[in-house]
């Protein structure tokens, strides 16, 4: 079964996500859009110089498309953690183990019909703009050494009409809306229950 997981950036997905990762246990193994960015030195610059990542062709999408597909057919999958522009951070390598529940999670998970296709459910997480846009600020200066000007450039120049052009327009078709304000434990619990109510009997025999 899979199930993907879109929003804005600073929506909180990473937050709910580890709620919910925690919720379903063995059951579920979660792939991340975020490791399927290009080097940076083949990523798009605008106009001023500054690197663009909130496109599609940002993303190694043939990769990421296989690699969903290998866990679908129960098969691990070996990725690198991609690392944005902390250069000179030693490379980091995870495997990642298939189970009955494969959730994939990032800003373009909609966006390419080889993996909507395959969802049973698609979740939307969104929160006020300004609660995302500090998350963003305080997650971009704080984890991936980004300036606090750069990024606030990135989140009116990229991260904005990137949302308006690739994200948004599926929000309304999505079987779950999540206003993600606050206490993500009755967020988490709704998912948890669709994700339940959808499952094949063939998923539900490989659950523990």
């Amino acid at each position: 079964m899979l199930v993907g997981i879109s929003g804005l950036s600073g929506s909180g997905k990473t937050f709910m996500l580890s709620h919910l990762k925690a919720a379903l246990g063995a059951n579920a193994c979660f792939i991340s859009m975020d490791d399927y960015y290009k080097p940076y030195e083949q990523q798009v610059q605008d106009e001023q110089g500054v690197t663009n990542f909130d496109l599609p062709d940002a993303l190694e999408y043939d990769r990421f498309i296989t690699d969903v597909e290998q866990l679908l057919m129960g098969r691990p999958v070996m990725l690198r953690k991609y690392q944005f522009e902390n250069f000179g951070v030693e490379e980091q390598f995870i495997q990642l183990d298939p189970a009955p529940i494969v959730i994939a999670e990032g800003l373009f998970v909609f966006h390419f019909p080889e993996v909507r296709n395959q969802m049973s459910l698609r979740f939307f997480i969104e929160s006020d703009l300004a609660l995302s846009l500090q998350r963003r600020l305080d997650r971009d200066t704080r984890e991936r050494g980004i300036a606090l000007e750069r990024s606030q450039y990135q989140w009116h120049n990229h991260v904005m009409p990137g949302y308006q052009q690739y994200v948004l327009p599926w929000r309304d078709s999505c079987d779950l809306i999540v206003h993600n304000n606050g206490v993500p434990d009755a967020h988490v619990e709704a998912m948890k229950q669709q994700i339940m109510q959808q499952l094949s009997p063939e998923t539900m025999a490989r659950m523990v």
